[in-house]
């Protein structure tokens, strides 16, 4: 098998301090987690920024300073998150593109997210994508199209086949949101089945299902992500900073005797 990339989504949108103190919020307390998290072996870092509310935002200055500040401190993969969950315009989502990142995340298609409270609909409309998709081909930015349910899979598909995607494909594929599908082992099979076939594949494991859903990508020669993004707990009751998850998938792949990829290693995977 390829070496193993390991991304840390450190921040996400939902999360916040009062839930975990591990959470880094500042573009600070980002780049300090970043570089952490590359001594343990990560080699992309998702960035999501939070305002002083620490609402989330797509404020360009934020990106600018967060991946400015990264790149100084880090030789990590840059992904900025281009995400609607707050409501905002296609315009607000591709701000974050300005920053010249080397990938940014692309959902390809809509969900309830029934495990906020209240449950909010994370919209991604057809023009929204392809919007989204073309600002990614013009400025040359790999995107990382999230596949929160199977339906998403071909969604991604005719993208590739329009030409907005340049080969190889690289999807994400969320398993255990609420509203999306459950993480299941039969799931997740099913769900790599349906891939292109030269296409490379992360997983993501919400909650406790993280352990679980990365330790099978690492056995099915796929990708894995991590970080308080999708799980505060690294046991039950347990809060972690995300350095020690992404230790704790390093020593896993070891264990299974897969080798984890430095970010340039990881560049060479994905064709940048």
């Amino acid at each position: 098998m390829e070496k193993l990339i390991i991304t840390v989504a450190p921040t996400g949108s939902v999360t916040r301090k009062k839930d975990s103190p591990h959470l880094p919020v500042t573009p600070d307390e980002i780049v300090e987690t970043a570089y952490r998290c590359e001594q343990e072996g990560a080699s992309i870092i998702h960035i999501h920024c939070r305002d002083e509310n620490e609402k989330p935002t797509s404020e360009l200055a934020l990106f600018r300073e967060t991946v400015s500040k990264v790149r100084k401190k880090t030789k990590l993969l840059v992904m900025v998150s281009t995400s609607g969950v707050a409501g905002k315009s296609n315009e607000e989502r591709a701000e974050p593109l300005k920053t010249q990142p080397e990938l940014a995340s692309l959902t390809t298609g809509s969900l309830n997210f029934t495990s906020r409270k209240p449950p909010v609909v994370y919209l991604n409309t057809w023009d929204t994508i392809m919007f989204l998709a073309k600002q990614m081909h013009v400025l040359n930015i790999k995107p990382e199209m999230e596949a929160f349910d199977l339906g998403f899979i071909p969604q991604g598909t005719i993208l590739i086949k329009e030409g907005f995607v340049k080969e190889p494909p690289l999807f994400q594929l969320v398993m255990g949101v609420g509203g999306g599908i459950p993480a299941t082992i039969d799931n997740l099979m099913h769900m790599r089945s349906q891939l292109p076939p030269n296409a490379i594949f992360t997983v993501a494991g919400i909650g406790r299902a993280q352990v679980d859903m990365t330790t099978m990508s690492i056995m099915m020669g796929g990708h894995v992500r991590v970080g308080l993004e999708d799980n505060i707990y690294f046991t039950k009751g347990q809060l972690a900073p995300n350095e020690d998850f992404v230790a704790r998938t390093r020593k896993i792949a070891e264990t299974l005797h897969r080798e984890v990829a430095t970010p340039d290693e990881a560049r060479l995977i994905l064709g940048l």
